[in-house]
């Protein structure tokens, strides 16, 4: 009777563990989504030219920087205690945002927009932290579809809800509304506690340092690995909104497929591959995943190389990548979990975002070069190229990060309170 107490508790645990990083991630969605992709449309569509619009480009820094100040969240407080801070500064920065309307007051919304994305990516350090601490190598393919399903969730409030708050209640009523968002996505935060076993305060544990994370030759292997694979992701992706402009979809028609339709894709895609890889492994989910993008990519190009496209299969086929994508979150993600060192695990996790976040600004610039330059065709077919490069490579690259080789011991498992 005992046993079996004891592993209902486990696996409530489990589930409050999941529970909160979909929360948690899709709380930082609708900070990061809200800002980089549904502002840029309401800037636009109240008359700002492209050039001024393009000056938001300075807030995605924060997500490329955060390594930098990682460490001081190895080293101080708890990633609970980072976590609420950082969501009640975000939910301020709404409240405050209220007085300055883009339209009027650009210059002053920057700077509260700025602080907001600096705490969101913060807020994203402690997260990634907590995800990788509150769950054993078993669960990490649970816990990374839990987090990219709240993250496409998040993306459905910031990018989607929030347009139609905008344009029907103005925009004090749709920061108010985010505002609201956010704090009710922090209840189930005050809400959990002992969800990771508290670090180890030796002085070798808490002396938390870049260097110290190029010394994990699990890290520095899967850094090259994350480089090449998400440029073939990232490149192939990044020109697909301008890919249907081209072809002659109507905005109503790319919002349906890259919006709701993209979201709820990539919503059951992210479900579907937590259940992959927690029964085929993390490397084996990787792998598949990495096989349907590139295959998708090569359908892609070989449309356009034959020249006529039929818009309902091409806009299948469009929603058909978010959801491969979505599946290489999840594989992918679960993967990066397994090569931090527990002792840094906030640095470590932020080493390998930023890395993913400066090749998603560089890939998506190199990705418009190559479409106009030698077309759609040949962008797909190089971003394909990549993914099977990276796939080709994995076998090495990731040979030690196998269930045999892991950092963690059983004391990090979820905790059975």
């Amino acid at each position: 009777m005992t046993a079996t107490l004891s592993k209902l508790s486990a696996r409530s645990g489990a589930w409050t563990v999941l529970g909160l990083l979909a929360g948690l991630y899709a709380a930082q969605s609708v900070t990061g989504s809200m800002v980089q992709s549904a502002l840029p449309v309401a800037l636009r569509d109240a008359g700002m030219p492209l050039d001024q619009i393009g000056y938001l480009a300075v807030l995605f820094l924060p997500w490329a920087l955060k390594f930098l100040w990682a460490p001081l969240v190895d080293r101080f407080f708890t990633e609970r205690g980072w976590i609420l801070a950082c969501q009640m500064g975000i939910a301020t920065c709404f409240l405050t945002a209220m007085a300055f309307p883009p339209q009027t007051h650009l210059i002053p919304l920057s700077i509260v927009l700025v602080v907001m994305a600096s705490l969101a990516a913060t807020q994203d350090i402690a997260t990634d932290s907590l995800a990788v601490r509150a769950t054993s190598e078993e669960t990490r393919g649970a816990a990374s579809g839990a987090s990219t399903a709240g993250a496409y969730l998040g993306f459905l409030l910031g990018g989607g809800l929030w347009l139609v708050i905008y344009s029907h209640a103005g925009w004090a009523v749709s920061m108010a509304a985010m505002a609201c968002f956010i704090l009710l996505l922090t209840i189930p935060v005050l809400l959990s506690a002992n969800l990771a076993a508290p670090r180890e305060q030796s002085a070798g544990t808490r002396r938390v340092a870049l260097r110290a994370s190029f010394s994990n030759r699990m890290l520095k292997s899967g850094l090259v690995f994350l480089l090449v694979y998400q440029v073939g992701i990232r490149m192939g992706s990044s020109m697909t909104g301008p890919y249907l402009v081209d072809k002659g979809m109507s905005l109503d028609a790319i919002g349906m497929v890259r919006g709701a339709g993209g979201a709820i894709a990539g919503f059951i895609a992210a479900t579907l591959a937590a259940l992959l890889v927690q029964a085929i492994g993390v490397q084996r989910g990787l792998f598949v995943a990495a096989a349907l993008n590139a295959m998708l990519l090569l359908a892609l190009a070989s449309l356009e190389f034959v020249g006529s496209v039929w818009p309902p299969l091409l806009a299948t086929l469009l929603v058909a990548q978010v959801a491969a994508v979505a599946m290489s979150f999840v594989a992918l993600y679960a993967a990066m979990m397994n090569w931090c060192n527990p002792a840094q695990t906030a640095t470590d996790f932020a080493i390998l975002q930023s890395l993913d976040a400066i090749v998603a600004i560089a890939a998506s610039a190199v990705a418009g070069q190559l479409g106009n330059t030698l077309g759609y065709g040949v962008l797909f077919s190089i971003s394909a190229a990549f993914v099977v490069l990276a796939m080709l490579l994995a076998s090495r690259l990731l040979a030690f990060s196998g269930p045999t080789l892991t950092y963690f011991s059983s004391h990090e498992k979820v905790s059975e309170q």
